[in-house]
């Protein structure tokens, strides 16, 4: 809804607003940098649809340490991060909007979880966040078929599908790599993912099809209205533990 004029905003007037986050970092040899935020962007699109939200614009960067090693990865300090969505939601809040729903399109946003613990904590029931990290898609979609590999953490078979739909110009898949390491993602704090990985793919992205991609594609966005519905329904009937609302 960036698109549109303040006026129709106005006369719209959502409660919901949406924020993708996606990432610029490697994402193997076969993928673009911008595969984290054009993700995100989609995901967003295709919630906005079904929703009528108020969708921003998809941040472009946010914290990837974990992709170190790689010229093209871009990150900013947790603080920082921190700071900026908080800053964010906070304009939200001010002009009426009282659900807010993060589309976390890269899985290395660790600080996540405070951000949205905190401001839950502190302004519930005024105000309602709820995070949509898209990791949590690759799994269902596993059990419902429409993917093969249940091993993927980046540049995989599913990346690779969203990829294939949204941008095909910007995928190479002659240079697709298949590689799961014998690694527990745990360890992303203690290396780079290219210290497991070396050419940046954990995952089988061979098997990526553009046919997936719009399942997958299509599965997200579905399942993260079911989600966020579940979550902010929670926070609504909760309702006051002693002094505390949250």
């Amino acid at each position: 809804m960036y698109w549109k004029s303040a006026d129709f905003i106005m006369e719209q007037d959502p409660d919901l607003a949406i924020i993708p986050v996606g990432s610029i970092e490697q994402h193997g040899p076969h993928l673009p940098v911008m595969t984290d935020w054009a993700i995100g962007t989609e995901v967003g699109k295709r919630i906005q649809a079904l929703t009528g939200g108020f969708l921003l614009p998809a941040l472009p960067i946010s914290t990837c340490r974990e992709q170190m090693g790689k010229k093209g990865s871009v990150w900013m300090e947790p603080p920082t991060f921190y700071q900026m969505m908080t800053d964010i939601i906070m304009s939200l809040k001010t002009q009426g909007f009282r659900k807010i729903m993060i589309i976390q399109a890269h899985g290395g946003i660790f600080v996540m979880t405070p951000i949205v613990r905190d401001l839950n904590a502190k302004f519930n029931p005024d105000l309602m966040v709820f995070n949509f990290d898209l990791m949590t898609v690759g799994p269902v979609c596993y059990r419902e078929g429409i993917l093969e590999d249940d091993q993927e953490i980046h540049a995989g078979e599913s990346e690779s599908s969203q990829m294939l739909v949204i941008a095909p110009e910007s995928v190479d898949m002659d240079k697709a790599v298949d590689f799961v390491p014998d690694t527990p993602r745990s360890y992303l704090s203690y290396g780079s993912i290219l210290r497991f990985c070396p050419d940046g793919v954990w995952g089988r992205a061979s098997l990526g099809t553009a046919e997936k991609g719009e399942q997958v594609l299509e599965r997200a966005a579905r399942l993260g209205v079911v989600e966020m519905n579940k979550a902010f329904e929670f926070m609504e009937n909760k309702g006051k533990l002693n002094y505390s609302n949250f």
